[in-house]
């Protein structure tokens, strides 16, 4: 199983989104929020943090779990990615992308559900309407 942790970052009703490049092995092209894997002997909200800092170039507090799922990202019939989703509050920083994505923009819930974005994005969104 693999562990992806995630950033919701929120400005009022919009939420942070980055689009990912076309070169990137999973959901090219498509948005999504800040995060990625965690390196050797991270916690989750270390890894999360460091991620978010790699992607956008903010520091962020990561809070409390929004939420967990389960997907089967390589289609292999069984799920094998679990995407972690955090509550986080930016602390400082001026936002721009890493190399790994193209742009960002904050968004609604209804901009971003009729983006092509990726399937965990559409299940935090089916849990939190």
């Amino acid at each position: 199983m693999k562990h992806i942790q995630k950033a919701i970052i929120k400005d009022g009703d919009k939420f942070l989104i980055i689009l990912r490049s076309p070169d990137s092995k999973y959901f090219p092209n498509q948005w999504d929020f800040p995060g990625g894997k965690l390196e050797q002997n991270e916690t989750p909200k270390e890894g999360v943090e460091r991620e978010v800092k790699e992607e956008t170039n903010l520091t962020i507090k990561a809070k409390e779990v929004l939420g967990i799922y389960k997907l089967d990202i390589d289609n292999i019939g069984q799920q094998n990615y679990i995407y972690t989703m955090y509550a986080a509050t930016i602390l400082k920083g001026e936002l721009k992308v890493g190399p790994d994505h193209t742009k960002y923009k904050w968004a609604t819930k209804e901009e971003i559900l009729n983006l092509t974005i990726g399937p965990f994005l559409i299940e935090y969104f089916k849990e939190h309407p």
